[in-house]
C-alpha cells in the first residue's frame, strides 16, 4: 500500500470515529435534557476515548505526510499538497473524504454548541434557585418603634389572592 492509499485509509477511519463522536454528542444532548448526570459522565468518557483515537490517527497521518515529503523531496504540509502526487482517482477519494469530514465536523460543532447552551441554561437556573432559596433563609430583621428587633414572617413565594 502506497503512502497516499494509507492517508485515504486513515481519513476513512477518522470519518467513522467522528460519526461515533457525533452519535455520542447527540446522546449527551438527551442526557443533559433528562438531567441524567451518570449517563452524561459515561458518554463523556467514551467521547474522550474516541477523541484520543482521532489524535493518534492525526499523528500517524502527519508521519506519513512527512515520510512522503522526504521520499518525493517536496514540501507536503496538508492534504491539498498531495494533488501533484496522487492519481486522479486517489485525489477524488481524498476530496470526497475532506468534504464528508468537513460536514460531520460542522454537525458536531452545532451539537456541541447546543450542549454548551443547555448546560449554561441549567447552571443559570441552579444559580437562580440558589439565590431564591438563600434569600428566603437570610436574616431579614426589622427594627420596631421601641428599638427592639423583630423578624417578619417569610414566605418562599409571594402569593396574593
Amino acid at each position: 500500500m502506497n503512502y497516499v492509499e494509507k492517508i485515504i485509509k486513515l481519513l476513512g477511519e477518522e470519518y467513522k470515529i467522528f460519526e461515533r463522536i457525533l452519535n455520542l454528542s447527540n446522546e449527551k444532548t438527551k442526557y443533559i435534557v433528562e438531567n441524567n448526570l451518570s449517563a452524561l459522565i459515561e458518554v463523556s468518557n467514551q467521547e474522550k476515548k474516541e477523541t484520543e483515537i482521532i489524535e493518534k490517527l492525526e499523528r500517524e497521518r502527519q508521519e506519513i505526510l512527512n515520510a512522503l515529503s522526504k521520499e518525493k523531496n517536496i514540501v507536503i504540509v496538508n492534504l491539498n499538497d498531495l494533488v501533484s502526487i496522487a492519481t486522479p482517482d486517489e485525489w477524488q477519494r481524498i476530496n470526497d473524504l475532506k468534504v464528508r469530514l468537513g460536514e460531520i465536523i460542522f454537525k458536531l460543532k452545532k451539537t456541541n454548541d447546543l450542549n454548551a447552551s443547555l448546560v449554561s441554561s441549567a447552571l443559570e437556573y441552579i444559580d437562580f434557585m440558589t439565590n431564591v432559596i438563600s434569600s428566603y433563609f437570610s436574616d431579614n430583621t426589622t427594627y420596631q418603634k421601641d428599638g427592639q428587633t423583630g423578624s417578619q414572617k417569610k414566605n418562599l413565594f409571594d402569593v396574593k389572592l
